[in-house]
């Protein structure tokens, strides 16, 4: 089942809902549903089932928290089994990032500017349907409302003309890399019945193939990285975990149009922007 979040496309007003795609020969609808979080799962709503063309799709979460595994690849160098790096809990490196960061599939976000260099990490992203601690991997399963695909934009700092290292100044954080607005693309919609285990994820930009890989790439597998963080935080419904990039990641330039795909959910869509150019906000 595939759910969405999504406004009217008229009016772009009103309160955004979630809706169950239905496949028809006539033309894709959306259904109106609810997630009942006793049950863990989407039952149908109120509300008239709409053509999918005559709405407007939105981020399909509403987290209190992004958080972001990172290092979960192996680097250049690891193919030997007996020279694998650590995997598991004590391995999961994770940042947050704020709920400001979300952008929906088809927005425009902003290049953070010359100083920067911005780039791509195609992943796959977790969506929480149940408030949940301490999950163990067995279980982990049983706390997802649903999966989807995710951009993990990050802009690296360029070096300062005095060589600092920073944009401008010495000791800039590199945590607001991930920080900016937009930098969490997410959608189309959740598949609620996907396999984690080995989902492939295919980046392009500008047409270009520049990412394939599988999720059984990972270095700690997705349910792994549940638990891993459900260790550290509770989780809330509607919050995301990013769970790490396959494959190396590469530049962004303010033009490029990149495109996350991830078998058995779909294609999600991001314009990078001119610095200072308005993003369409949700």
């Amino acid at each position: 089942m595939f759910i969405c979040r999504y406004i009217d496309s008229a009016t772009e007003s009103g309160s955004p809902g979630y809706g169950r795609l239905e496949r028809r020969r006539d033309g894709d609808t959306v259904v109106p549903v609810v997630h009942d979080r006793a049950a863990g799962r989407w039952v149908d709503g109120t509300g008239r089932t709409r053509p999918l063309g005559e709405v407007t799709l939105l981020p399909p979460a509403e987290p209190s928290k992004i958080a972001c595994v990172a290092l979960n690849r192996a680097p250049d160098g690891h193919a030997a089994v007996g020279d694998q790096p650590p995997t598991g809990a004590a391995s999961c490196a994770v940042v947050l990032k704020p709920p400001s960061s979300l952008a929906g599939s088809g927005d425009t976000v902003r290049h953070p500017g010359p100083e920067w260099e911005l780039k791509y990490e195609a992943e796959l992203a977790v969506v929480i349907g149940t408030r949940c601690t301490r999950v163990p991997p067995y279980e982990a399963a049983r706390v997802v409302a649903g999966y989807t695909c995710a951009n993990d934009l990050t802009a690296y700092a360029k070096p300062s003309a005095d060589g600092s290292g920073g944009p401008g100044r010495t000791g800039f954080p590199p945590v607001w890399a991930k920080h900016f607005d937009g930098f969490a693309p997410l959608g189309p919609w959740l598949a609620t019945d996907l396999d984690p285990a080995d989902a492939e994820i295919i980046c392009t930009v500008d047409g270009e193939t520049v990412q394939r890989a599988s999720t059984r790439d990972l270095l700690t597998p997705v349910h792994e990285v549940i638990a891993a963080v459900s260790e550290h935080m509770t989780l809330l419904p509607g919050d995301v975990i990013l769970t790490g990039t396959p494959a190396a990641s590469g530049p962004l330039p303010v033009g490029s149009r990149v495109e996350v795909a991830i078998a058995d959910i779909g294609t999600l869509t991001t314009t990078i922007g001119m610095p200072g150019e308005r993003q369409h906000e949700r």
